[in-house]
């Protein structure tokens, strides 16, 4: 007869899945199918059937994960290499190495750290490998397009420990300098690179070094474009200390470049060592710096005068410090230098906010400068000088008063532009006006944007949506949809703005679109605060469990980087929230996992077990500790038997629990206090367990052991537990002549809990009465529950900790 069996049936039991009846409601599944959430779909919907037959339009489907072209190979790469599998061919590689970079020096996208330290195994791997081949080995030209695109590297990045875009650098910069290089001019133009990639990643030191010993390089160059570049290389290096916050390094590098005659003390210098005081408030340091003369260069305009930069931080810096006289000194020398039109501008911003001039004020000053304008010397306001007074608003958080900068430009014939919108979204966004700063967006579409300045004031806009009240969503998927035409990317905090929203709206299919679009561009740390995110919501009390478990399933696909401290983390939540078998689902997904380092560590198994003994489930207990069994990774010591001896206890294996008190009696370490606890209370919970017990309790004595009150409490329990009334009370009577300890809440409530029947309980009462009443008043203050049999208990929560 043939099988009713489908081949999907089949397909099924062969992969171990089963037979699964899919429940109506997200509730209902699970309750009854949790396992279902380790199935590798993220989000699965069973099709339906309906008139005659049709059905809807098939299921949204997921968009497929955001990798940068070529980058695929080199995370199977680093995915072989981590779990000791065979690498992928290495013309595949190469190929990926080719078509990787080839995009990012078109782009002209800088390399994260994530993506250097792929691309730097790929370039160890092929090293290795020595081929003779030439399809299996990077050419000239492919190291120069990863050179080209390191060296697009911004500033600020933060700091990245494995300093995998240094590393990739510097071996790049040593096939420079082999003697089969024959481009001296790439030898020359990759030291500067060099030099400017070191100080960008935390390495300024050693740039400073490197440019050192390559002086020689740059002198015989020679010439004036020579003395230029160099200028420029040892600025690279005092900003790179600014960054790293190093005064130390960059007064001594100062000081070393000026005395050894490297450099000289130049605007640019000036800009740079005034900027770093300033942003500390460091008024001595500001004035020192600013007031050290500067050196006039030959060909440079307006040599020997302080940046337009310098002069609008100095301003920044007195309204800030209440430094407003010895402003007014920096600017009256300014206008005794026949200023251009830049600085004109910072002049009006210091009359705006230095010199407390109101808007009608800085209007009549703009006719003056408009009235002595010459042809050969313009110096009149423009849309520049309108959004810098706007700035200085913005600065002193004042959007009324941005507002009215804009208006005096309009007033002037000055028509806005696109860094205007951009300025205006963005205050109008930080005071909450979000209509406002819509307004500016949609004003902004009208205008041509080169070099994606508006991204950072969109990023903040969307924040602002997201964070307000008001129901914004429409208008949030519109931005997001006008983004996405353009092929731009968000920022990582915009993502966890996105990624709570959705997740607090259960719009699961954008929250994934959006995590597999952005995502997988983003470096280590800011992927972990996008981690950080889904946790905080599926940890937080007000989520209820079946949309916690659903943004966990969702972060463990697209995070497969999550750390199994972060996983820990989301396991216990869900032993808090007395839901054993998804803790476990979790605990499992770890052990599963193919790279070594993000499997369980001792101290997550010992977390596992301490939760089920709070839950008091036998079938995860049997499960896990299987998985242990099978784990060689793992050397058992007395915490991990500690918190066993917990689980079984509390799933009614007593017996079982002391198998493993033997363990620990017979290893190096030995048992702990916390150990003695835990026997006691297996000895409590096994028929005749207080033989047990005496055994442990007098080699304690005779090994003269110190007896602290919660291990005198747990033996107390272990011997009322098996209803050793007069034995537990004689020692109660002794123990402050005995073992110096004092009898308190802990030890009676031990005692009474742990007694059973409720005859025996009352006799402790009346007991507790007449000798111990204070303590006695103090336990009462608990409370008590009636249990189902009978009797009563006092409110004591007892530690489940290892």
């Amino acid at each position: 007869m043939r099988s009713h069996l489908t081949p999907s049936v089949f397909r099924r039991l062969l992969s171990n899945e089963g037979l699964i009846f899919h429940c109506p409601s997200r509730t209902a599944l699970l309750s009854r199918h949790s396992h279902r959430h380790a199935s590798p779909h993220i989000i699965r919907s069973p099709g339906r059937r309906h008139l005659f037959g049709f059905s809807h339009k098939p299921p949204r489907q997921p968009k497929e994960p955001s990798i940068a072209p070529g980058l695929k190979p080199m995370l199977d790469l680093s995915l072989m290499d981590k779990i000791n599998a065979k690498p992928p061919p290495a013309q595949e590689l190469v190929k990926a190495w080719r078509t990787f970079f080839k995009y990012k020096v078109a782009k002209k996208e800088p390399l994260n750290n994530l993506q250097a330290q792929h691309a730097l195994r790929v370039y160890q791997h092929l090293q290795k490998l020595d081929s003779e081949d030439p399809d299996c080995k990077l050419t000239w030209s492919d190291l120069k397009a990863a050179w080209l695109a390191s060296s697009f590297i911004p500033e600020g990045l933060p700091v990245d420990p494995d300093d995998s875009l240094a590393k990739l650098a510097r071996l790049l910069h040593a096939e420079w300098q082999q003697p089969s290089a024959k481009d001296t001019a790439l030898q020359y133009s990759s030291l500067k690179s060099m030099v400017r990639i070191l100080t960008r990643t935390g390495n300024t030191a050693e740039a400073r070094d490197l440019l050192e010993s390559h002086d020689h390089a740059l002198e015989d160059r020679g010439g004036a474009g020579n003395e230029v570049r160099t200028r420029l290389c040892w600025g690279h290096v005092l900003r790179g200390f600014v960054q790293e916050d190093n005064e130390i390094e960059l007064l001594k590098t100062a000081q070393k470049i000026e005395d050894q005659g490297l450099s000289v003390y130049y605007s640019a210098t000036q800009f740079i060592l005034v900027a770093f005081y300033a942003a500390r408030n460091n008024v001595e340091g500001t004035k020192l710096w600013f007031s050290k003369p500067l050196v006039a260069i030959p060909g440079l305009d307006r040599s020997g005068l302080p940046n337009p930069e310098t002069l609008a931080t100095v301003l920044k810096f007195c309204i800030r410090n209440n430094q407003l006289d010895w402003c007014k000194t920096v600017f009256q020398g300014v206008l005794e230098t026949d200023p251009d039109k830049s600085t004109w501008d910072i002049v009006l911003q210091w009359a705006a906010g230095g010199m407390g001039k109101g808007v009608e004020d800085v209007e009549r000053m703009m006719k003056v400068i408009i009235g002595r304008s010459t042809n050969e010397q313009s110096v009149k306001p423009d849309i520049v000088t309108i959004n810098g007074l706007v700035e200085l608003a913005m600065s002193m958080n004042d959007a009324y008063l941005a507002e009215r900068y804009i208006a005096l430009g309009q007033k002037f014939g000055i028509k806005p532009n696109a860094n205007t919108y951009i300025l205006q979204m963005k205050y109008r966004a930080d005071v909450n006006d979000l209509r406002g700063a819509q307004e500016a967006y949609d004003s902004l579409q009208a205008e041509e944007v080169e070099n994606d300045e508006d991204l950072p004031a969109i990023n903040t806009f969307l924040r602002a949506l997201c964070a307000s009240k008001m129901d914004n969503y429409n208008r949030i998927m519109s931005i997001i949809s006008d983004l996405d035409e353009r092929n731009k990317r968000l920022e990582p905090d915009t993502v966890c703005a996105l990624t709570t929203l959705y997740l607090q709206r259960d719009e699961m299919y954008e929250l994934i679109d959006v995590l597999q679009t952005h995502s997988f561009h983003y470096n280590l740390e800011e992927r972990s605060r996008i981690i950080d995110t889904m946790i905080k919501f599926s940890t937080d009390p007000n989520t209820d469990t079946a949309r916690s478990w659903e943004a966990y399933s969702i972060m463990r696909q697209i995070f497969d980087d999550a750390t199994p401290e972060k996983r820990t983390q989301m396991m216990n939540e869900y032993f808090s929230r007395n839901r054993c078998d998804m803790a476990c689902h979790v605990f499992g997904h770890m052990r599963q996992h193919s790279i070594v380092n993000r499997r369980p560590k001792l101290e997550t198994y010992v977390q596992c077990f301490e939760g089920i003994a709070k839950c008091e489930d036998h079938e995860s207990l049997d499960m896990v500790h299987n998985m242990l069994k099978m784990d060689s990774s793992i050397e058992p010591n007395t915490k991990l038997y500690n918190s066993l001896m917990l689980a079984y206890t509390a799933c009614d294996e007593a017996d079982r629990a002391l198998d493993f008190w033997d363990d620990i009696t017979n290893t190096d370490e030995g048992p702990s206090y916390k150990s003695l606890e835990i026997v006691f209370w297996a000895c409590g919970r096994k028929p005749f367990g207080d033989r047990k017990a005496r055994d442990i309790w007098n080699k304690m004595r005779r090994m003269e052991i110190e007896v602290t009150g919660k291990v005198f409490a747990a033996y107390i329990g272990a011997l009322s537990g098996q209803g050793k009334f007069e034995e537990a009370r004689d020692m109660l009577e002794v123990m402050e002549k005995e073992l110096a300890l004092k009898l308190d809440v802990l030890t009676l409530g031990t005692f009474y809990n742990s007694l059973p029947g409720q005859n025996r309980k009352d006799l402790v009462e009346e007991w507790a009465k007449g000798l111990y009443p204070d303590v006695w008043k103090e336990l009462c203050k608990l409370g008590q529950t009636t249990q189902k049999e009978g009797h009563r208990l006092f409110n004591m929560k007892k530690e489940i900790k290892a």
